[in-house]
């Protein structure tokens, strides 16, 4: 396995998990109860949002937390080469299609409205799965390594991770500046 992947597989988790515990924390904060289920504790347009990112972040990071060290294994299996080929990027594409449909269920359950972050996380989500599509028609039965060779299937699924966990760190971050500024406003 190429080094750069676990090092950006590592720094990209790291985020993740910080979104996640810096989410969780606002979310107290805020006062809303959390409920997988109870759709009276969402009033505000403001609650649907934080709900809405704590979740998201919450799947982000567990998804990290299976999906990366499912990809070692898989990589690491003694097959031949195509059919070890075609159970990865299967497997990549399942478990991205299955985080999508979940992270759908969680918030159609509750009755919370998608934020823009959760969109933009479902967004990046689907063009890893469609870019996992590709590479299992290219390389697992094609033999065709024009994406490989030229790094582009990495280099997109290492921005896409990088980018989309930087994007659910700015929604708390955003809240602290604003419950920080209105309290020094005070």
């Amino acid at each position: 396995m190429k080094s750069y992947l676990v090092v950006t597989d590592a720094i990209t988790l790291a985020i993740e998990s910080c979104a996640f515990l810096i989410t969780l924390i606002v979310y107290k904060y805020h006062g809303i109860r959390f409920s997988l289920v109870d759709k009276s504790s969402l009033k505000t347009a403001q609650d649907h949002q934080l709900y809405s990112c704590l979740v998201t972040t919450f799947m982000v990071a567990a998804n990290s937390l299976y999906a990366t060290p499912l990809a070692y294994e898989l990589v690491a299996l003694s097959m031949d080469v195509i059919d070890r080929r075609q159970i990865f990027y299967t497997s990549l594409m399942c478990s991205g299609f299955l985080f999508m449909l979940t992270l759908y269920i969680v918030h159609r359950v509750r009755g919370c409205h998608f934020s823009l972050y959760a969109r933009i996380y479902m967004y990046g989500a689907s063009v890893v799965v469609v870019l996992n599509y590709v590479q299992l028609v290219l390389r697992g039965y094609l033999d065709i390594n024009v994406l490989y060779d030229y790094h582009i299937y990495s280099l997109g699924v290492i921005s896409i991770n990088i980018l989309t966990a930087f994007i659910l760190l700015c929604v708390p971050i955003k809240y602290l500046v604003h419950v920080f500024a209105a309290q020094k406003k005070v």
